[in-house]
């Protein structure tokens, strides 16, 4: 949740830094938040683990002021810190007015989610971000991380997901070095040892977070990796459950493997039996009581040395989702109460797997898939069940056939000013002073830039002087009747005169104003103070308030279906969430040529207006153009290759 806010005085100002979920390329500064997180699973305290966590929030963060507040039993206690050059004035108001707030209202509430708010004002910008701790037996908040993070520059967003990782190793950490569950309430269902209702808000919170990747792979390398540090495992290996086979998609420590390698082969073989087992799996050389040694985990632990090796299955209403394996030392075996703690810290991300697996599909992929789960559910039901899925083939068979669809091809699009101006110098001249930046924006005759006109100030003085003894030449020769000196006279002050209105207008060229409200989108002028631009040579640019223009490289072999009132949507590459709607407004008659590219340029101005959008954006359109059959819309491109190159 993001708000904002008014701001205090203070002048710490933070450098940006580079943070993300724990995964495989990591940065040097996100290995040692690794090696730190292993540090927080041996804490003996309540009070020396949060020590730690502010330690780690220290160093990860230039925050301006950051705190913790926990509780130990009924008494709360908490821990700060914050920059040295910050007036004490300044740093008690952080903390009376924005961090003791935040953190009073994370404890008082059983909100799981962290906190987001931004202060702003005139030149300065702070954000303030708390993270709670949950404490897995009362479900309710152990602690609040709050801090304080100046700069303008600072990526808050992207600092709330990794102070909520922190947050939750934590929170993993609070319930391995108490080694207890939440106990049940009387008469309520539940799952493992977990209520009904606190396993869903559980499973929702591992669906948000899972939700942040772009695929099951890219979700695995950073789940296991981060169980890694935690459980100071040897490897931590994710599968994923697919026609009753696990697939491996993420090994802790390696980005590319090959499915095939004994090693793998034989995690993977360990998986299909805890998957077979459908419950946790051991191996070790002293056995926790309940569990017993299957053979394949057996023969997994004594390749690798008599290692500690167990299996846990996550599961999706009772159907088994994916598989962990993990294997650590012999010198640390797993115990009972670590088995079952981590059951249940594992258990709502079974619900997540399927969910993450089918929202990253392609569309190919969701009709097989499709296609699949239905034959498997009704080529066993006998002869109408088999009917029935043949029958559903053959429908799709026709409508690929015989049945039509909107053929709307992407093509590559930039983002233009609908109104932009050039401005050049006005006169062969030095560069006085600049009064903007690129990307400010400017109100009406505001000025922009200015040119040094001392050379030409000194050239009308002149001219202006001899305009005046000429005047005087000439009523001299109309006082001596001279009319022909009277008349050469009267010739030289009109082209006095005209010479001193050109340099009268250059002077007052010589200010480049903003001719209407608008933003400046080209200015690097900063460094050329004092340098010399030839007459013409572009200064700036800049467009005026209004509507942005979209330019649609459309490619010449598709350029017959795509015509003017034609509608679509466009996403920007740096918003690719960001549906913005448009209707083709004119298509050039003549192909360009863009990076050996034969295109028609398609010009459609966008019917929104964003904040964030700024000219030069690149993405992609998509152009709703005409009906064709699905199979042309499929295939087509196939065939015209082979056309091309094949004369079929």
């Amino acid at each position: 949740m993001t708000e904002r806010g008014s701001l205090p005085d203070d002048s710490a100002t933070p450098q940006p830094v580079s943070v993300g979920f724990v995964d495989l390329e990591l940065s040097p500064k996100s290995r040692s938040l690794n090696t730190q997180i292993k540090s927080l699973m041996d804490c003996p305290s309540r009070q020396v683990l949060f020590e730690k966590v502010l330690a780690l929030c220290r160093e990860q963060f230039p925050a301006t002021v950051a705190r913790v507040d926990y509780w130990v039993g009924s008494e709360r206690q908490s821990h700060s810190f914050h920059d040295t050059q910050m007036p004490p004035s300044v740093v008690r108001q952080f903390h009376t007015d924005y961090l003791s707030r935040a953190a009073d209202a994370i404890l008082s509430s059983t909100d799981a989610e962290p906190k987001l708010k931004r202060y702003e004002r005139t030149d300065q910008k702070m954000t303030l971000i708390a993270a709670p701790v949950m404490d897995p037996q009362t479900e309710l908040p152990a602690a609040a991380i709050t801090l304080m993070l100046g700069g303008g520059a600072y990526k808050g967003d992207v600092v709330l997901s990794r102070l909520d990782s922190i947050a939750a190793v934590a929170s993993a950490a609070l319930m391995l070095r108490t080694g207890t569950r939440a106990k049940p309430e009387p008469d309520t269902p539940t799952t493992g040892s977990l209520t009904t209702d606190a396993l869903k808000r559980q499973q929702n919170l591992a669906l948000g977070k899972a939700s942040q990747f772009g695929s099951l792979r890219e979700f695995g390398y950073s789940f296991v990796n981060s169980l890694c540090g935690q459980l100071q495992a040897e490897q931590v290996v994710f599968g994923v459950a697919r026609n009753q086979r696990i697939v491996v998609e993420a090994i802790s420590g390696t980005a590319d493997f090959k499915a095939n390698s004994p090693g793998v082969a034989m995690a993977r073989q360990a998986m299909e039996e805890c998957m077979d087992h459908s419950s946790v799996t051991v191996a070790q050389h002293d056995l926790p009581d309940g569990f017993d040694a299957l053979p394949i985990h057996k023969q997994w632990s004594s390749d690798t040395g008599n290692s500690s090796v167990c299996s846990v299955p996550l599961k999706q209403a009772g159907e088994t989702t994916g598989v962990i394996s993990i294997r650590r030392p012999a010198g640390k075996p797993f115990s009972s109460e670590e088995l079952a703690n981590l059951q249940q810290m594992l258990a709502p991300y079974g619900s997540a797997i399927p969910v993450v697996d089918k929202a990253n599909r392609s569309v190919g992929a969701q009709l097989k898939a499709a296609v699949g789960d239905s034959a498997r559910r009704n080529l066993g039901r006998g002869a109408m069940g088999r009917r029935i899925a043949l029958g559903a083939v053959a429908v799709g068979l026709l409508w690929f056939v015989l049945g039509s669809m909107t053929y709307r091809p992407l093509c590559r699009t930039r983002v233009i000013a609908a109104d932009m101006r050039h401005f050049s110098s006005p006169f062969d001249g030095k560069l006085k002073q600049v009064y903007v930046h690129a990307g400010q924006h400017v109100t009406a005759g505001e000025l922009l830039a200015e040119f040094d006109t001392a050379d030409l100030t000194l050239e009308l003085n002149r001219l202006t002087r001899q305009i005046r003894s000429t005047q005087v030449e000439f009523r001299q020769a109309i006082e001596d009747d001279d009319l022909a000196e009277a008349a050469l006279a009267k010739s030289r002050i009109t082209v006095l005169q005209a010479e001193a209105s050109a340099v009268q207008k250059q002077i007052q060229e010589s200010q480049i104003v903003a001719p209407s409200d608008g933003t400046v989108l080209l200015s690097d002028l900063e460094q050329r103070i004092g340098q010399a631009f030839a007459q013409g040579e572009q200064i700036l640019q800049f467009a005026a308030e209004g509507s942005w223009l979209l330019e649609i490289e459309v490619p010449d072999d598709i350029a017959n279906y795509v015509s003017p009132q034609q509608s679509g949507t466009f996403a920007a590459a740096s918003f690719p969430a960001e549906k913005q709607p448009f209707e083709i407004e004119h298509i050039d008659g003549a192909a360009t040529t863009v990076q050996d590219r034969n295109v028609f340029i398609a010009r459609a101005p966008l019917q929104s207006r964003p904040e964030w959008m700024r000219t030069g954006m690149e993405g992609t359109a998509k152009v709703d153009t005409v009906a064709r059959p699905v199979w042309w819309v499929m295939l087509h491109r196939v065939v015209d290759w082979g056309r091309m190159h094949f004369w079929f």
